[in-house]
């Protein structure tokens, strides 16, 4: 069995569109930032703890993945309210930024962690912009606090891959092919 430890529809869009079987079962992990960790550090722990426990079949494969965006080496967490939406897209706004996507992917024998990492340029936006994006989109489940998806994103242009940005990386899961291509 395949399986995904992800509630994010973004998500499961990505492995659909791929014609992949598999069941969503997401376990609830502390995502809190510890004291001095690079945004690498952070995403490798986070996604490999959504792995959760080593499975107990050999024919199973579990999927994790995390998404993070990052600004001057800081990582920029999915919003609580309005205000915290507000603050992140305006740091953002008229500057460039970092999108990592960690992909974590765990048999009875092994766990791997893989990420990938995309440019994402943001339009300058006024703060009525702004406001406007946060009460159309509500990105509060969306780290940064924007979906370069939505039709009036404030992303500008891309450098990368886009289902990176969208929050899997698609390009380092086609790496491990042999472990995973059997759920078609």
């Amino acid at each position: 069995m395949l399986i995904l430890r992800s509630q994010s529809p973004r998500r499961k869009e990505i492995l659909q569109s791929l014609g992949l079987h598999f069941q969503i079962l997401p376990l609830p992990i502390d995502e809190t930032s510890l004291h001095e960790e690079t945004p690498v550090r952070y995403l490798e722990r986070v996604t490999l703890a959504k792995l959760g426990p080593t499975p107990d079949d050999s024919e199973d494969v579990i999927l994790a993945s995390d998404t993070i965006v990052v600004f001057q080496n800081k990582i920029l967490q999915k919003p609580s309210d309005e205000s915290e939406a507000f603050y992140m897209i305006s740091e953002l706004s008229g500057n460039t930024h970092q999108v990592y996507s960690g992909l974590g992917i765990m048999t009875k024998n092994e766990k791997i962690f893989e990420y990938d990492v995309s440019e994402v340029e943001f339009y300058s936006w006024k703060e009525s912009e702004i406001l406007e994006y946060i009460k159309i989109c509500k990105p509060y489940d969306k780290a940064g606090s924007y979906g370069i998806q939505d039709s009036n994103s404030p992303a500008k242009n891309f450098q990368g891959s886009y289902s990176n940005i969208l929050g899997f990386p698609i390009r380092k899961f086609f790496l491990y092919h042999t472990l995973w291509s059997r759920f078609l």
